[in-house]
């Protein structure tokens, strides 16, 4: 199938600043803002289902191969396994190993919602979400842990209380942790690596309508960006007070480890996609994928190589450049892997 893709790129130019005067979103970058509010509010309502139903009913063994996934949650490329792709599903957890083959590999096969890698523990991930049938855990499941590289999940903290859409861990020594409670518990914020929680007071956040996406800045652990269906926000205090780096609905950002002035946020407009800033946010460069009816909702870069770049949709695509966004390959169509 031909990729849904842009593949034609430009020569780097920025294509607007931050600064007040850059261009806003018109009528299609309006239509698109609202297509992005319409697939969250979906994936929302589906979460608030599985809570009353109580758990996920759907079964895929560790081992077994993916032919077909459900809801794409998270995208994590973990510098401890910097050859391995973890995708966080509504079916389980995901890994595409270095030879391209998709596997489940979670014993029990929660709804895994948001999603990240512990920079500095090998083999430790994090998730929040909903717990498959028979796990005995409380829904929602909370904040929970994987020590075996996502095989087995214990909860950590929070458990029945929160559902983190959107989470992100600073890259610094993993012990900040943001997350987003889709059930309307708002922002939280972990210093000692999720064991202990605050919630944290974000009234313009709520005004812009919650997170769709979370990076902390790799240098900064207070220094928090979200992407929103208002545009990509900035704060400089932990979540407590935001300015906008570009106003343009944005469904997923993420900042690089070992770049510390490096962005990748995707512009849900028909003009705009996956762009880049190497500048934190001052100027903006385009990357060459404008995905079509969808929106990219989860990136991740090789922590090796940082011109290997995937995008996630909310559609189930998921994309991948080898060149820095000179060329794309699409390697799941609706939810089935290539």
């Amino acid at each position: 199938m031909t990729p849904k893709t842009r593949t034609a790129r430009s020569t780097r130019a920025p294509v607007r600043s931050r600064t007040p005067s850059r261009r806003q979103p018109g009528r299609a970058g309006g239509r698109r803002a609202r297509l992005v509010i319409a697939l969250v509010a979906a994936a929302t309502a589906a979460a608030v289902l599985w809570m009353a139903l109580g758990s996920s009913t759907d079964t895929q063994a560790a081992g077994e191969p993916v032919e077909r996934f459900m809801h794409l949650h998270g995208l994590e490329i973990a510098p401890w396994a910097p050859d391995e792709v973890y995708v966080s599903t509504h079916q389980g957890l995901i890994r595409i190993d270095e030879d391209g083959a998709w596997r489940f590999v979670s014993e029990e096969p929660h709804d895994f919602m948001g999603f990240a890698a512990s920079p500095t523990d090998p083999h430790t991930l994090y998730s929040s979400g909903h717990p498959a049938q028979g796990s005995g855990l409380a829904n929602p499941i909370g904040f929970m842990v994987s020590t075996d590289a996502g095989a087995t999940w214990t909860p950590r903290s929070l458990e029945g209380q929160v559902d983190f859409h959107a989470m992100a861990v600073q890259p610094g020594d993993g012990q900040v942790i943001y997350g987003w409670d889709a059930t309307g518990g708002g922002l939280y914020r972990s210093t000692d690596g999720g064991h202990s929680w605050q919630t944290v007071a974000a009234p313009q956040l709520d005004a812009a309508g919650g997170a769709l996406s979370l990076a902390v800045h790799p240098a900064d652990p207070d220094r928090l960006l979200a992407g929103t269906s208002a545009g990509l926000l900035e704060s400089h205090d932990g979540g407590s007070t935001w300015s906008p780096l570009l106003e343009l609905p944005v469904s997923a950002v993420l900042t690089v480890a070992d770049d510390p002035e490096r962005l990748l946020a995707y512009a849900a407009t028909p003009d705009d996609g996956l762009v880049e800033s190497r500048d934190g946010g001052e100027t903006w460069a385009p990357l060459g994928l404008v995905v079509h009816d969808d929106a990219v909702g989860h990136l991740a870069v090789h922590p090796a190589d940082p011109d290997i770049i995937y995008a996630g949709t909310f559609g189930e695509d998921l994309h991948r450049t080898r060149d820095g966004g000179g060329s794309w390959e699409q390697l799941a169509d609706a939810g089935r892997p290539h």
